[in-house]
């Protein structure tokens, strides 16, 4: 099943061009998918926002936790402690600003590993 992870930041897309251009150049990054810019569904009932978010379509999620570290030291690389990003995987999203460790990022994933359309609940099953 093939899913598409959305990336936004509170402040607008101008913060994102610089993950954008980190993004593009990570090998790890490259493996799971291609970025792109895409215009967010508007939500119903509302006007849209017009805020670019950062797309990249992913085919399975075992690349999520290293995807999330990518993300993670990227902003601890800026040393800027207070910004951060929504990655979001359908309805399901996180908060990712480089503060994360090791077990913190492993959780991430498992949340986000959880709304992937393919996941099936604890005791469901092929």
């Amino acid at each position: 099943m093939i899913a598409k992870i959305e990336i936004t930041q509170p402040n607008g897309a101008g913060g994102l061009e610089e993950l954008r251009t980190f993004l593009v150049r990570d090998p790890e990054t490259r493996r799971i998918g291609r970025i792109r810019w895409e215009k967010p569904e508007p939500t119903p009932g509302k006007l849209g926002d017009a805020l670019d978010v950062l797309a990249i379509v992913i085919s399975g999620t075992l690349a999520l936790p290293g995807f999330i570290q990518v993300v993670s030291n990227w902003f601890r690389s800026r040393g800027d402690d207070q910004a951060a990003v929504t990655i979001a995987l359908g309805s399901t999203s996180i908060v990712v600003s480089g503060t994360e460790d090791p077990a913190k990022i492993r959780h991430l994933a498992d949340v986000l590993q959880a709304a992937y359309p393919d996941s099936t609940s604890p005791g469901e099953g092929p």
